[in-house]
């Protein structure tokens, strides 16, 4: 059966020349599994090749219709089972009345973004799949499997993927793109090769990409470069994570003379953007001042603790042995991550606590010789040792904390705080610092979550005593901060906070 639309005709009632102006209607066509919409005004029917036009008026007729009516009538051909072609006799004509367009609300088709399917296809950039002590990563991982387990189809460029990292892409339903690399060109992978030199070494993204996502500042960059000469009819969503003007104040001299340049070029990318995310309230408050002059969507995103954390089950041991742990690079963020403040709590610590063990989490073989300088620097009288932990992974890192007494986060500057709140889902007594994105978040839940949030005054030494105070009150009275940090966990969890942020992310996918 053939059906031809005229979309463009017009009469002299349409041109104003007599009568009323035509109709607009919703022409709804089923052909076996697939159906169209098509906005059109005066649908002609030519009817059935083989039957011609009378047959069509006659079944119009029998089934209560007028036939000269054709514009408010359109037609559904149903198939009977094992029926597949046009020709088949078990095919069943069945006309339906069509409805005002000015009645009907229009969704957005999602494909006319991404191609011609109906789920939206996204291109998440990122130089690592994978959930590891960089917030930035997991932050990542969790938006790439969410969209996929909410049926988008979900692409992740990676320069590297660990067997852990391919095998949990596969499970959350995430395609991972590598980058093609040349015989004797022994450079290392970098992030220039997703800014600009995508085309080269990624030659073969997918064709019907709709969305793609980039990381502020890691790769917005490259997130927008890919969809200027890749993909310029797809919407670009950025997720910011950093804030230069108050990190960049405890990275030393050379960062603070560039604050204003990393600025201007991430609002650059942030200008081109049609959606922003921003991790968490304090980085979220940021971006809205910085970005209020520009006509872009900007809604906050609150990452939901890994299951990892969540579903560990902690046990407190009543032991003189006691364990302190801390996460996060010292080399060059010594300052930035109050590890020159721990050092100073710790020594009031092992004073008191003799049997007291300070673990620092991400100190490398490499950067050990140093990191250990730094520390003992900030070490007033005697010596402190501390175990250096190179732990990459969230499975290495929750071990490390189901042994821990209490893990820290005593930042002179957070953007939000990850890890914090992973050991607070955990069920682990944990200390947050005032001056974090993860303090602002706790101030907005019950009041009972003030008790993790310290103080980080600019004076040191009293930072270092506020400190040094509630680590020895949580370890001198473990059963009791164990048990607490347990209802706080449940408080947590229950509270479901991530909900909203979610859904706002969802629909900014059309899911």
């Amino acid at each position: 059966m053939s059906i031809w639309f005229n979309t463009s005709m017009s009469t002299d009632r349409d041109q104003g020349k007599g009568g009323s102006a035509s109709c607009h209607h919703i022409f709804s066509l089923f052909t076996g599994p697939f159906q169209f919409t098509v906005a059109r005004t005066n649908v002609l029917f030519l009817g059935d090749k083989r039957a011609g036009k009378t047959s069509l008026k006659r079944h119009l007729s029998e089934s209560g219709f007028d036939p000269e009516e054709t514009s408010t009538v359109g037609i559904e051909r149903h198939y009977k089972k094992g029926s597949t072609t046009d020709e088949s006799d078990s095919s069943q004509l069945r006309p339906i009345k069509l409805v005002e367009a000015s009645s009907v609300r229009q969704k957005p088709v999602t494909t006319s973004i991404a191609g011609s399917r109906s789920r939206p296809v996204v291109l998440l950039i990122n130089d690592e799949y994978g959930n590891c002590r960089d917030g930035v990563s997991t932050v990542h991982r969790q938006m790439a499997s969410f969209l996929a387990s909410k049926g988008a189809v979900v692409y992740s460029t990676t320069l590297g993927a660990t067997t852990d990292d391919k095998d949990a892409a596969t499970a959350e339903g995430v395609q991972l793109i590598y980058p093609t690399t040349f015989k004797g060109d022994n450079r290392k992978a970098n992030l220039d090769w997703l800014t600009w030199d995508h085309k080269i070494r990624y030659p073969n993204l997918p064709s019907d990409v709709g969305f793609i996502v980039g990381h502020v500042n890691i790769t917005s960059h490259a997130a927008r470069q890919i969809k200027e000469h890749r993909f310029p009819g797809a919407k670009l969503v950025q997720v910011t994570h950093l804030m230069p003007e108050e990190t960049s104040h405890y990275q030393g001299d050379e960062k603070v003379l560039k604050i204003g340049e990393e600025s201007e070029s991430i609002l650059d990318d942030l200008r081109h953007a049609d959606v922003i995310f921003s991790v968490g309230p304090l980085v979220y408050d940021y971006y809205t001042h910085q970005t209020k002059q520009l006509q872009v969507l900007h809604h906050e995103f609150l990452p939901k603790p890994s299951d990892i954390f969540s579903k560990m089950q902690v046990k407190y041991v009543n032991t003189k042995t006691k364990v302190v742990l801390s996460i996060g690079r010292v080399n060059g963020a010594e300052s930035l991550k109050g590890y020159d403040i721990v050092a100073k709590a710790m020594s009031i610590v092992i004073e008191q606590l003799s049997n007291a063990i300070w673990r620092a989490c991400g100190v490398s073989p490499a950067d050990f010789p140093e990191s250990k300088k730094i520390i003992q620097a900030n070490v007033e009288k005697g010596k402190i040792n501390f175990t250096p932990l190179m732990n990459n992974t969230q499975k290495e890192l929750s071990e490390d904390m189901q042994r821990a007494d209490v893990v820290l986060m005593p930042s002179r500057a957070e953007p939000f705080g990850l890890i914090g709140l992973e050991a607070i889902a955990a069920g682990i007594p944990v200390l947050v610092s005032n001056k974090s994105g993860l303090a602002w978040f706790l101030k907005r839940q019950e009041k009972e979550f003030d008790r993790l949030i310290v103080e980080i005054t600019d004076d040191d030494h009293e930072a270092a005593e506020t400190l040094a105070e509630h680590i020895i009150r949580i370890l001198k009275d473990g059963r009791r901060e164990f048990e607490a940090a347990r209802r706080l966990k449940e408080r947590l969890l229950s509270s479901k906070y991530w909900d909203e942020s979610h859904n706002k992310f969802l629909e900014a996918f059309g899911l």
